[in-house]
């Protein structure tokens, strides 16, 4: 298996109620992926609480049979969907792909 975890910062939101709104944006592009593309065994988003100078503010958790599904997962076009959401408001992105 392989876990897929990237983190990602986003620009500065110009009110908590935009930051509240682009959460459940990404909450809904995220939402039953895992149902859409066979090649996710899991999934999981999340949010930082903490907000420290060290912090990601999103991350996203995923197991995957192999590096084959991991390209096919990549590729996929609900998944790219998720990531142009993403991208919207993504000024860094950190990943790791591991064997488990």
């Amino acid at each position: 298996m392989i876990k897929h975890i990237a983190m990602f910062k986003f620009k500065a939101f110009e009110s908590e109620e935009k930051e509240k709104t682009y959460q459940e944006r990404l909450v809904n592009a995220f939402d039953g992926l895992e149902n859409r593309i066979p090649e996710i065994k899991f999934l999981q988003i999340g949010f930082d609480q903490l907000k420290s100078d060290a912090s990601y503010d999103f991350i996203v958790n995923v197991d995957i049979e192999n590096l084959d599904a991991l390209s096919v997962y990549a590729k996929h076009p609900d998944h790219v969907k998720a990531v142009e959401v993403i991208k919207e408001m993504a000024i860094d992105r950190k990943v790791i792909d591991y064997e488990f």
